[in-house]
């Protein structure tokens, strides 16, 4: 039998050791997956590829593995488990981030690293100033909300359908990331806690977010592919 120092006790739902100690937060995940599935689906019948459309295509498979990351950890509970928990949601925090500075923007290379440099500086700096344990560990989510802000505003005028969605991205996560804050100090009153909504909102925040950089990303292949070339004339 594991004792207790054998496993990570983060959330309000897990009482102790096992597979099934957090169910909630463990079967949420399949939100992930589902939001996974759907991009990937658009994706496909927008016709993209891994020749041109790549990096829109790694989005869901990121968003998969947030799902499947996570789900492992809320399973096992164990550092390596965090891990996984980890890593495939900042990749997807990173790879959209430049996909959207270089195709939703139209930035140049040089000005796509430099905005990610300035991202990286942030989250070190937040890190640096706040302790690890403010508003529950959601402290370093915070340059996120912070990002996706800032893409809402830079879209407004060229892509507004873009800047809306995004602008729907900053709420969402607002309240997704208020319940992730509020898991622990609320288990008297509510034992299964409230990271499980974190889950399920952010599936659909990842989701949605993913969705209309599909959309936007085809849209100017339609009208790449309808403007006037040399033949034309």
């Amino acid at each position: 039998m594991r004792s207790k120092m054998s496993y990570l006790d983060q959330y309000c739902e897990r009482v102790g050791s096992g597979l099934l100690a957090e169910p909630a937060n463990l079967f949420s995940n399949a939100a992930f997956i589902l939001a996974a599935w759907l991009v990937w689906r658009v994706g496909r019948q927008r016709g993209l590829g891994l020749r041109h459309g790549g990096d829109l295509l790694s989005l869901p498979v990121l968003i998969a593995s947030t799902g499947i990351g996570s789900a492992l950890w809320h399973a096992f509970a164990t550092p390596w488990a965090l891990w996984l928990d980890v890593v495939p949601i900042l990749l997807f925090i990173n790879v959209y981030l430049i996909v959207v500075l270089r195709r939703g923007l139209g930035w140049r290379w040089p000005a796509v690293i430099a905005g990610w440099i300035v991202f990286q500086l942030v989250n070190q700096g937040v890190a640096l100033l706040l302790p690890p344990t403010t508003l529950n560990g959601s402290v370093f989510y915070l340059p996120t909300g912070l990002c996706l802000v800032l893409l809402a505003w830079a879209h407004r005028r060229h892509a507004p359908a873009m800047a809306r969605a995004l602008w729907q991205g900053v709420a969402i996560f607002g309240v997704s990331l208020t319940l992730r804050s509020i898991d622990n100090v609320l288990c008297t009153a509510w034992p299964s806690g409230t990271h499980f909504a974190w889950h399920v909102l952010n599936a659909w925040l990842l989701g949605r977010l993913a969705l209309a950089l599909l959309a936007q990303a085809s849209d100017a292949g339609h009208q790449a592919s309808r403007s006037p070339t040399c033949a034309d004339a």
